[in-house]
């Protein structure tokens, strides 16, 4: 068999294997087509969800902070509700130390004043011992009067 036979036998065999090739490319790819289209919607869901979530976690982080600031502001009225509830505690703290200072200070002077007020009783005894005496000379003396030569209708009635 001469050479140029083979050569063209071949060829053929290459062209069927060109053109076998040439289909199952094109076959893979007509095929390839619908899977593509697929994984383009599931990642165009993908991205849609994404940007979903993206929205959900901004307005989860603008909550989470608003909650932060009002609970660092509630913290800090507590702080100053405490802050003045042991003022309240120190306050009461000093006003009972004031009075027990003005008790004290009471309790001493009425046991200073004791000395006075026994000097104050017998003065007032005294007083009254001589108001007694002077009242009873005065009795004595009108008495004395009564018993002169007055008539009956010389006597003031009272």
């Amino acid at each position: 068999m001469d050479y140029a036979l083979w050569l063209y036998i071949a060829l053929a065999i290459f062209v069927v294997a060109l053109i076998i090739a040439i289909i199952g490319v094109v076959m893979l790819i007509v095929g390839m087509k619908e899977p593509l289209k697929k994984m383009k919607g599931s990642a165009n869901n993908l991205k849609d969800r994404m940007g979903k979530l993206q929205l959900e976690t901004t307005s989860l982080s603008h909550n989470a902070n608003e909650l932060k600031e009002d609970m660092q502001m509630k913290s800090e009225k507590i702080t100053a509700l405490i802050d003045a509830g042991k003022g309240t505690v120190n306050s009461v703290i000093d006003l009972n130390a004031s009075v027990r200072a003005i008790t004290g200070n009471i309790a001493s002077r009425v046991d200073h004043n004791r000395d006075n007020i026994a000097e104050v009783n017998q003065w007032s005894n005294g007083a009254m011992k001589l108001l007694v005496a002077l009242e009873n000379r005065n009795i004595t003396k009108r008495s004395d009067v009564t018993h002169s030569s007055t008539s009956f209708s010389d006597t003031k009635h009272y």
